[in-house]
């Protein structure tokens, strides 16, 4: 089935399997780097939850400021009318309102403060999060820039294996290439596989006759389970 482009196949699935053992150990960090690497991680997405609730908290100010300015001025004219009021029942409500109104302003007031204080813990632990940040990110470089120095022989074969990657998709027609990506992305990177024991190695499962006679006969077939691409052992590159 895959006949014609088999040996294109096979190395360039060679070369996804190669290049990902390369980026495995390219990282692979020794305990420092890896614990400045998932201190980044780790304190960056804390950062950006500050970020969110930092802007949220804004905005929550800015709607306490608007309401703290409603309440002044209803507690402003509550108070006008108080001192206009010519009768006792009209004193009597009119104190009545400029108390609601007092408590009103008052509730505004705290509630003005408390996003104000909540702001200014949250911009603090934001800057000195961020800071961190920036450290571990300057250390981690620094330790990065030794490690993969003393890894040139594998970042050299990181790019050659890239390089060839990119001349083995340009010989395969685009519906090939297609579903070989495809395959890869969607089969854990496996997209070839061998039969073994009238088994696909990519699944495991135990193949019909009819489909091994076919794979035998024509070198290479469909995995009827899992969709790899199924071919002999003898196929493979010595």
């Amino acid at each position: 089935m895959y006949m014609d482009s088999l040996p294109i196949l096979l190395e360039l699935q060679s070369a996804h399997d190669g290049l990902k053992t390369i980026q495995r150990d390219l990282t692979a960090f020794p305990p420092e780097m890896a614990n400045l690497d998932a201190s980044v991680k780790k304190d960056g997405k804390r950062v950006q939850e500050l970020d969110k609730r930092i802007e949220q908290t804004r905005a929550q100010l800015e709607e306490g400021e608007t309401q703290h300015r409603h309440a002044t001025k209803a507690e402003a004219g509550a108070r006008q009318d108080l001192k206009a009021s010519a009768h006792k029942v009209q004193y009597t409500a009119a104190m009545r309102s400029l108390e609601e109104k007092e408590r009103h302003l008052e509730t505004a007031a705290r509630t003005l403060s408390e996003l104000g204080a909540t702001l200014k813990d949250l911009e603090a632990e934001r800057e000195r999060l961020a800071a961190s940040v920036e450290d571990a990110r300057r250390q981690f470089k620094e330790l990065h820039d030794i490690f993969l120095s003393e890894r040139e022989s594998q970042i050299v074969g990181r790019d050659r294996l890239t390089k060839r990657i990119e001349e083995l998709e340009a010989q395969l027609d685009q519906a090939a290439l297609s579903r070989f990506n495809r395959l890869m992305q969607n089969r854990g990177g496996r997209a070839v596989v061998v039969m073994e024991n009238d088994a696909c190695t990519g699944c495991n499962t135990k193949l019909r006759m009819p489909l091994i006679f076919k794979l035998r006969s024509e070198g290479s077939v469909t995995c009827e389970t899992c969709q790899r691409i199924l071919c002999l052992p003898h196929s493979l590159p010595k």
